[in-house]
């Protein structure tokens, strides 16, 4: 439970087979506060609103999550993390196979959420791009082992992408800011 206190998880997907509601699994986040016998007081409800709130699922607290998408099933388990009231918050992949409009979302609570929370958000993910627009401190892996940490101008070069990568990517600045914008290059246009 102590360790639960200072840290939430958040999967890359959970089974939602179970029929619970938005709002039951969100208070589940209440669990490392709980007494002996389990019982949630107010301020677990509380807490656990606040969470549904803050992610904006509002309007889907009464549903079942097995009806739910799973950029909103995401939502959720992020929701559960947050009524679990850590210092530091781990994901494994939260934007993986969502479409544009939930990865955005999902990231942009993930800023809000280290913003105005002041609350460590840790991330792995395949996706450079976004992590180039979001992150403050990129660590790159390639089998396990460290190729390069720091910021994400640091980290995200084309020798660095591509000693990791094995492929043919161009980099140059995004229209949208100063962070890196990387493209891969299919081998077909590299024959021209």
């Amino acid at each position: 439970k102590a360790l639960a206190r200072k840290i939430a998880y958040v999967p890359q997907s959970l089974p939602v087979d179970f029929p619970f509601t938005v709002s039951e699994v969100v208070l589940m986040g209440r669990t490392p506060h709980l007494g002996m016998l389990g019982l949630e007081k107010d301020n677990d409800l509380f807490k656990a609103k606040q969470a549904i709130k803050f992610t904006e699922l509002d309007h889907l607290a009464g549903r079942r999550t097995n009806q739910l998408s799973g950029g909103e099933c995401q939502r959720v388990f992020i929701a559960r993390a947050i009524c679990q009231e850590t210092e530091i918050v781990l994901l494994d992949e939260p934007t993986a196979s969502l479409d544009l409009a939930h990865q955005t979302r999902i990231m942009d609570l993930m800023e809000k959420l280290q913003k105005e929370r002041d609350i460590t958000v840790v991330m792995v993910s395949h996706d450079v791009n976004l992590a180039a627009m979001y992150g403050k401190t990129l660590l790159l892996l390639k089998e396990g082992r460290i190729v390069k940490h720091g910021t994400p101008d640091e980290v995200l070069t084309f020798q660095t992408l591509e000693a990791a990568y094995g492929c043919t990517l161009l980099v140059d600045e995004s229209p949208l800011g100063h962070f890196p914008r990387i493209t891969p290059v299919p081998g077909r246009l590299m024959k021209i």
